[in-house]
């Protein structure tokens, strides 16, 4: 075996369920708009002060710029859950992309639901991804639904 193919392991990318789940939960807008926090954003959940400050997109975009877009910002959440469960099947992987995209690493890296993955309890780590269902301590319809659509595509 040589080096190169021991140690160097391809880093997974989001599959067509993740990014189905994803473009459902996010929508797709053509031009700038607040979220639910306020953060300027476009097309499928890009978040100007998270990603850039979107000084280089001239709205309205097409849903192929918001793809671009929108597969441009999920490295960062794929190499985050790469990074903290390589372990995890396609679909798991997809679900906690989404969950970490809509959340933050940071709050993907200090969820129950890794630390679940990490004591391999995967049926403790699905049934987790619905306490995320609230923004300042206000439960939103939405979150509650994606993270059931989460949970589901994880337990797949």
């Amino acid at each position: 075996m040589s080096l190169v193919s021991c140690c160097w392991a391809q880093t997974r990318t989001i599959g067509q369920a993740g990014l189905n789940l994803l473009e459902v939960s996010e929508g797709f807008v053509a031009t700038f708009y607040a979220d639910q926090v306020g953060q300027i954003t476009i097309g499928y959940g890009h978040a100007c002060i998270w990603h850039n400050n979107c000084d280089n997109i001239t709205p309205p975009i097409t849903m192929a710029q918001g793809v671009q877009i929108l597969m441009s910002d999920l490295v960062e959440f794929e190499n985050c859950v790469n990074a903290a469960a390589p372990q995890l099947n396609q679909n798991q992987f997809d679900a906690c992309v989404d969950f970490a995209f809509n959340m933050g690493c940071g709050a993907f890296q200090s969820s129950t639901i890794l630390s679940y993955i990490n004591q391999g309890n995967y049926a403790a780590g699905a049934q987790a991804f619905n306490q995320y269902n609230s923004i300042g301590g206000q439960v939103i319809a939405g979150l509650t639904v994606r993270r059931a659509a989460e949970a589901q595509l994880f337990s797949s």
